[in-house]
């Protein structure tokens, strides 16, 4: 062996061992858990929740509790800080947590495709045995949320879902010391929106309103759809008619409640400027109330209290929400419950830990924690809660709104809350539409969403045992004309050993293929023509033909946006990144001392990927303090000093975005040209030298060189990477979906192809519609690659083929 081949030898042989563990590590763990389960055959439950380490720490202490009062029931908990993804996950995969945290907003969702068990009969039982103390300690309002009426798509009455552990009535928490300064009166008792208007005004002149380090504001005012609704409430407005705000066919944000709530929030933002707007990547809200800048911030919930009562620097409390005169003031409750599957191989377990879990014991660690108000009644008047000498010190006031607060009814198709929440930060945020604009763009999408075929019509369910049958009797006859080619082949004995070797050869690939690519495949091009929810078995798949792709071209407006997004980009980004990457490759492969180190210099930023990447250029673009608009500022300041004018930075994805979002995500993008210029300068490292001599000698000057040599050169580097950056283009998702969430999950200028598909598969989990778009955008990407492809005809140069 060559002293040369040792480190290709090390390095086959590390990867080989690798492989080996990785293999041996998994079996090992995969026994562990079988001979576990044999050793201790008690039935294992599975606990999903969220939370923080003090949330851990009650639940798993309240396990610990359980499981020495039951020795005969073993329980797992999971916790999961990407709990939406991890629960959906599990119950796709049909192994779904015994016992899991449901958000009251999310019952409408689950209870339909009938992923929850029935209480019930349980809870009927614990009443015949006399047993059911602990239902009635619960507070009445908590449990109606967890009711489902399937006939009536309605929450507040029929099946019981769910136990309540906690809840938290919507109000304000105030920053009592700039209260004092301003000279308002704390409003314990309540106040209308004329008294909130005036004391916004006052708490925010106490800043600096040229200095952004010394502003003040009145306050926060969050736009989530589920917390603004108490808004509208307090205005007598709702978002859909009939008295209970449940006709969901009847858009109501035209009526004067609703109208005159929108206004009012638009006067505090826009002309007052008491209200803080946050816009694009701007100062965190909850962060500018703790720095004491901020005098209230609204509506929210008790969730708050952990994290303020760590708070030094001034003193604080929590205060009813305003109201309109004459209109009774109300609030909203967010709440979560204990919930089980209907899955659950040990429901009698389950329901036994769920009572443990609502136990009076487990009600005061909530209590004691402060992060939400208890759901049982005896221990939410207790001090436990109420815990004199903490702040808030007007503990009082959860519960006195507990009496007095309404439960939001919610359509069943969640496609509402994206539309209000997307049009409202239109009128609320960026100032781009008036309340009216907004409201009649929310009626028209919402009433196209209803009256889709997806929506109107009854559709069968898929018929998976007939199609398995077809594509069995396919692949045997496939396999048998196959076979029959072959034999017809007049081969020898040795080219049909060659033929046998090659077939076991290429048979773990074909065996992948098939199984992890082409079966996926034609599964996703099968569930493009269902209306499916991951959540729900295969089996309950409905036959919908071809009316996804109707929907989408039809009557979903969004995925237009979406696909104008992504081609903008496209086009924007593809010729940039490419051109910087050749003239980068061009410098690079100057023949002077040291060039190696900015080679290496210029490609790691390329290896630099995903979120880490993106979370550095989030705080490049602050609009605030972001290092860009920084140096912008100060290059600003002489101009507006000579000219008299205003100039200021861009907001790159708020108010301007429309503008300056797109150039923004290419910047990022140019972050990695490295890549390609790593490919570029293999190219020209491969162009002889001669061509570029024989040019100098008949005169031709640099630029001359690199138009007629260069590139022609490069051209089939060049039309790979064009092909692969138009791929790669297609399928932006990381940067959009970081961002997007930073600026609060709305903004249109960010909403591209892949972006959008997601949310419909694993935010909506409607995994028919989301694989109808994966074909479309299958398509569009076919389309692109075959007119690049017979577009370049004649440009492209390779040098084999040269005769």
């Amino acid at each position: 062996m060559k002293l040369s081949d040792v480190p290709r030898w090390l390095l086959a042989i590390c990867a080989a061992l690798i492989i080996i563990w990785s293999f041996v590590d998994v079996g090992a763990r995969t026994w562990r858990l079988w001979a576990d389960r044999l050793a201790d055959p008690r039935p294992v439950l599975t606990v999903l929740h969220w939370g923080d380490n003090a949330e851990i720490d009650i639940v798993q202490s309240t396990i610990d509790a359980f499981e020495e009062k039951h020795p005969e029931i073993r329980v797992q908990r999971l916790h999961a800080s990407d709990y939406d993804s991890k629960l959906k996950t599990m119950l796709a995969a049909g192994t779904p947590p015994d016992l899991f945290y449901l958000r009251y907003e999310d019952l409408p969702d689950f209870a339909q495709t009938q992923m929850l068990l029935d209480l019930e009969p349980y809870i009927a039982r614990d009443r015949e045995e006399g047993q059911a103390e602990w239902v009635d300690d619960v507070f009445p309002i908590l449990l109606n949320a967890y009711r489902w009426n399937d006939e009536q798509r309605l929450a507040g009455s029929g099946t019981l879902y769910g136990i309540p552990k906690d809840f938290t009535p919507l109000l304000m928490y105030a920053n009592l010391d700039l209260f004092n300064e301003a000279g308002v009166e704390v409003p314990y008792d309540g106040w209308t929106w004329t008294e909130f208007r005036e004391a916004m005004r006052k708490i925010a002149a106490l800043g600096d309103p040229d200095d952004p380090n010394r502003r003040v504001y009145g306050g926060i005012i969050k736009t989530w759809p589920s917390v603004i609704r108490t808004f509208f409430w307090n205005f007598d407005g709702e978002y859909f008619g009939g008295p209970e705000g449940n006709e969901f066919s009847n858009v109501a944000l035209d009526e004067p409640g609703a109208q005159e709530t929108l206004d009012f929030i638009r006067t505090l933002r826009m002309e007052d400027k008491s209200i803080f707007n946050a816009t694009g990547l701007s100062q965190d809200e909850d962060d500018l109330f703790r720095r004491g800048r901020i005098g209230i911030i609204a509506p929210v919930g008790r969730w708050y209290t952990p994290r303020f009562r760590q708070i030094d620097e001034f003193d604080w409390d929590v205060i009813p929400i305003p109201h309109k005169e004459g209109v009774e003031p109300t609030t909203g409750i967010a709440t979560v419950a204990w919930s089980i599957a209907s899955q659950s191989k040990h429901p009698e377990a389950a329901y036994t830990l769920l009572k443990f879990l609502c136990a009076a014991e487990g009600q005061q660690m909530i209590a004691e924690q402060g992060l939400a108000v208890p759901s049982r009644m005896s221990v939410a008047y207790s001090d436990d809660f109420l815990a004199p000498g903490l702040r808030p010190k007007n503990a009082e006031l959860y519960l006195e709104l507990a009496e007095t607060a309404r439960l939001a009814q919610v359509p069943t198709n969640n496609r509402f809350d994206q539309i209000l929440d997307t049009e409202l930060a239109k009128t609320l945020r960026l100032n781009e539409l008036t309340p009216a604009e907004a409201a009649a763009e929310i009626e028209r999408q919402w009433l196209a969403e209803l009256a889709s075929p997806l929506q109107t019509k009854e559709y069968p369910l898929m018929p998976w045992r007939t199609l398995a049958i077809v594509a069995g009797v396919i692949l045997v006859i496939a396999v048998t004309a196959g076979a029959y080619l072959a034999r017809r082949q007049q081969l020898g004995a040795i080219d049909r050993a060659q033929e046998r070797t090659g077939f076991a050869f290429i048979s773990p690939w074909l065996l992948g293929f098939v199984v992890f690519l082409l079966g996926p495949l034609m599964v996703s091009l099968l569930l493009s023509l269902t209306s499916w929810s991951a959540m729900a078995p295969l089996s309950a798949a409905r036959f919908v033909g071809f009316d996804n792709y109707v929907h989408l071209f039809t009557y979903d407006e969004q995925v237009w946006q979406a696909l104008w997004v992504t081609f903008y980009y496209t086009v924007l980004a593809v010729p940039i990144v490419q051109t910087a990457a050749i003239l980068v490759a061009v410098m690079m492969n100057a023949r002077v001392p040291g060039i190696a180190f900015f080679r290496t210099a210029y490609f790691v930023p390329s290896v630099v990927t995903g979120v880490a990447l993106v979370t550095l250029w989030i705080t490049i673009f602050n609009n605030d303090q972001g290092l860009l608009n920084m140096v912008l500022r100060n290059l600003l300041a002489p101009f507006n000093t000579l000219l008299g004018t205003t100039l200021e930075p861009p907001d790159w994805f708020g108010v301007d975005g429309a503008v300056f979002a797109m150039p923004a995500l290419v910047l990022m993008t140019l972050w990695g040209v490295g890549g390609g210029m790593i490919i570029y300068l293999a190219g020209l490292k491969n162009i002889p030298d001669s061509l570029y001599e024989a040019a100098r000698i008949d005169g031709a000057n640099a630029i001359s060189q690199f138009i007629n040599i260069t590139i022609p050169m490069l051209s089939p580097l060049i039309f790979f990477n064009v092909i692969m950056g138009i791929i790669g283009s297609f399928q932006v998702f990381t940067q959009a979906y970081v961002i997007r969430g930073s600026t609060g999950g709305t903004d249109e200028n960010l909403l591209f192809y892949v972006l959008y598909l997601y949310d419909h598969a694993f935010r909506n989990h409607n995994m028919g519609y989301a694989s109808a778009l994966a074909w479309v955008l299958f398509l569009i990407v076919l389309v692109f690659t075959l007119f690049i492809f017979r577009g370049s005809r004649g440009m492209v140069h390779y040098e084999g083929l040269k005769s």
